[in-house]
Order: C-alpha cells, then structure tokens, then sequence
C-alpha cells in the first residue's frame, strides 16, 4: 500500500501554527510523549491480545483495542511529523510503501530512540496495516480529532494540553478508525 503523506503533512503544519507550536518545542520533550504513546500501545495490543482469544465472549472488544493500538500509533506519528517539521521537504519522504516491509514494536522503538523520521513514520503505518488499518485515514481522522480541541501549549510537559472543560469536550470529535478500516 503507498501512502501519501502530504496531505497529513500540510494539515499538521496548520494545526502548528494554529497554537504557535515550533518543532524545537516539539523536540524537548519528544522522547517523553513517545514513551507515553508505547505505555498506551503497550495495554491496547494486550488487551489486543486477551480479547482476541477464540473464547473470549465480547467481540467488541477487540475493536476497542485495535482502536486503541491504532490511536497511539498514530500520536508517535504526530509526534514524530511535528518534531520533524524543520527536517528539509528533500529529506521527509512524500510518499511511504508499506509493501513487502516488515515491522514490529523492536523496530519502532529502535528508530523512535535514534530519530529516524523516515523509518519511524513506514513502521507506524506499516504496523497500521498489520492490524488492518490504512495509515493515511487514521492519520486524518487523529488529525481532526486533536484539530478539534482547544487549550494551549505546556512548557512544562511540552505538550498540547487539552481544555477539559465540559464546554470544551462538547466540541470534540472522536477519531473515527473504522473508516480507515482496509475491507478484506
């Protein structure tokens, strides 16, 4: 599967400079939220694991998990993009191929520790398929989802901090990964 990332790239470069966010902020505290996103990724692909079991009763479940699985991937992908936004356009590739790629939580882990934004972004959607997911819709559905909140930048965590207002939350849009579920 190819996946066009510059669509994903203009819609994150809007978000930035919506909230005045720089990719130097977004590099202080990368590795931070990136292992936030893993401790995220980590219980959804167990509870993955528990309710893929043939016994297990509750099918729905699974798909909560795999919403899971997909959502965190998709954070250390905005991460990633936003902390790379000053990488030059010639050195961010336009266009991923996840065909014939192997991946797995090792290797993500490895290239997100030495900051290879390339490797980092065809290993999260790479994984996003191995769970039956395209990439490029669940990045625009985690797009307009953190699009949709309001707040403001925390030097101290250097993270987007949401507005947790109920008036706030009434605004929210919730990432919808069934759309970019692949049909088999």
């Amino acid at each position: 599967m190819t996946i066009n990332m510059a669509q994903i790239y203009a819609q994150l470069e809007a978000w930035r400079d919506e909230r005045k966010i720089t990719a130097e902020s977004q590099k202080d505290g990368y590795l931070i939220n990136v292992m936030e996103e893993f401790g995220e990724l980590s219980a959804a692909l167990r509870d993955y694991e528990r309710f893929s079991k043939p016994s297990y009763p509750y099918p729905k479940n699974k798909k909560y998990a795999e919403h899971g699985i997909i959502d965190a991937l998709c954070d250390i992908a905005v991460f990633t993009i936003n902390a790379g936004a000053d990488i030059r356009d010639e050195y961010k590739p336009l266009s991923i191929d996840t065909t014939n790629t192997f991946s797995d939580l090792n290797c993500l882990l490895l290239y997100t520790s030495t900051f290879d934004f390339k490797k980092i972004l065809l290993n999260c959607a790479v994984l996003c398929e191995k769970y039956g997911f395209n990439f490029q819709i669940a990045m625009l559905e985690t797009i307009k989802e953190i699009s949709s909140r309001t707040g403001y930048y925390n030097e101290a965590t250097k993270k987007w901090e949401k507005d947790m207002s109920d008036e706030a939350q009434a605004k929210w849009y919730k990432a919808n990964y069934e759309l970019a579920r692949i049909k088999q």
